[in-house]
């Protein structure tokens, strides 16, 4: 069996697709546990136990390269009654920061 030029170029775009998918679920997977810490450590609920990933372009990484940068959102409550989204900036698969509104604070301190 020989494979046509046409047929290695569909393998290798199919090939960088999956790679891709699997780039963007192991980012999204880093997220969602920043977003877990950082709810826990401010004594937060996670809603949903997900995260929505989204490219928001390009940005200089320290190291001067050219890095994706994705926004991920997140909801977490407060009181449980309520309802916040916050935000988590990923520069590759780095964590660049979190970002959470201002929110009511539970009444029960721990």
């Amino acid at each position: 069996m020989y494979l046509e030029l046409t047929d290695i170029v569909v393998l290798t775009l199919l090939i960088l697709v999956v790679l891709a998918w699997w780039n963007l679920q192991d980012v999204r997977q880093r997220a969602f546990h920043h977003a877990e810490r950082h709810c826990k450590k401010l004594n937060l609920q996670l809603l949903d136990s997900n995260v929505a990933l989204k490219l928001s372009g390009f940005k200089r990484a320290p190291n001067g390269i050219l890095t994706p940068l994705f926004i991920c959102a997140f909801e977490f409550s407060a009181t449980g009654d309520d309802r916040y989204e916050g935000s988590i900036h990923m520069l590759g698969k780095r964590l660049a920061k979190i970002d959470v509104p201002p929110h009511r604070m539970s009444e029960t301190l721990h």
